[in-house]
């Protein structure tokens, strides 16, 4: 028993199929999908191809992230401020214009969280954020996870969300972060997933980071117009699909100060264009 786990693939089709292709090579048998499939990435399509692809002829396990909760919520009418083109929400807008109700029907049929349970193996359980919120945070050694490991009913627990592969142990309890296949940080940006087995009675994780041709990641951020949608946060993207560095949240963190300090107020989704603009301008992109 093999079983790849993947998460945060974000739309990375090349990060992704270089990232399959590599756990097959490997002997992965099985795979276990931990959420945020699509978006920041162009044609989400190919991801959802590719995904369906495994899916027929392996035995796969998926729950969703914080994205498809995204893309259900602007499906059942949220006020999430999709309509006009902006950094903010631009490129979600665009993951949603690209697909299908099977794929939106495919997202809603999944849960959050979930237990493995298979005779003859250890129980482990796996989430996107945190067991009851996709976008819940369980960074690894932090004090948080201490309790939350603490607390568990089985000896492993894994994750993805926050984009950082480790492992990490506490009182005979471990925490297993994949990393991200499509929008990794750290490792120079090299794709990452996880393959877990069991030795000796116990689930032992390896932690894979991929290099993979990343030009074309970036190439068809520009091919398919997803820039003309979201010119700023693809060129977040960008940044960080080339160096493995956040800079996301460096920008965003900046233009909703200086939204403040002129007098405005509210969430991440409706900050106005300027702002990503001069933020962006400060960092030289």
């Amino acid at each position: 028993m093999k079983i790849g786990i993947f998460a945060d693939i974000h739309s990375n089709y090349h990060g992704f199929r270089a990232c399959y292709d590599e756990a097959v090579k490997r002997g992965v048998n099985q795979f276990l999908f931990l959420g945020d499939y699509v978006s920041d990435c162009a044609y989400p399509e190919k991801t959802m191809e590719l995904l369906y692809h495994i899916r027929d002829r392996y035995p796969c396990k998926f729950i969703r992230g914080n994205r498809e909760d995204y893309l259900l919520n602007h499906q059942k009418g949220a006020e999430d401020g999709w309509t006009t083109p902006s950094s903010a929400t631009g490129g979600l807008l665009y993951t949603y214009e690209h697909l299908t109700k099977e794929d939106l029907e495919f997202f809603d049929s999944m849960g959050i969280s979930g237990r493995m349970q298979m005779e003859g193996y250890p129980e482990f359980q796996f989430c996107h954020g945190t067991m009851d919120n996709t976008k819940g945070v369980f960074h690894l050694g932090s004090e948080s996870e201490k309790e939350v490991l603490e607390k568990l009913d089985t000896d492993l627990i894994i994750c993805g969300h926050t984009h950082r592969q480790g492992i990490y142990e506490y009182k005979g309890k471990t925490h297993v972060n994949a990393g991200s296949v499509g929008v990794p940080w750290d490792y120079n940006g090299d794709a990452q997933f996880c393959i877990l087995q069991v030795k000796n009675g116990q689930w032992t994780a390896e932690l894979i980071q991929l290099d993979y041709d990343k030009s074309l990641a970036v190439k068809e951020l520009y091919d398919s117009h997803l820039n003309e949608k979201a010119r700023i946060w693809t060129k977040l993207v960008e940044k960080t699909l080339l160096t493995g560095r956040d800079y996301s949240r460096v920008c965003l963190t900046a233009a909703l100060e200086k939204w403040e300090r002129s007098g405005g107020k509210g969430t991440w989704y409706i900050l106005p264009e300027q702002y990503w603009e001069e933020a962006a301008d400060e960092m030289g992109l």
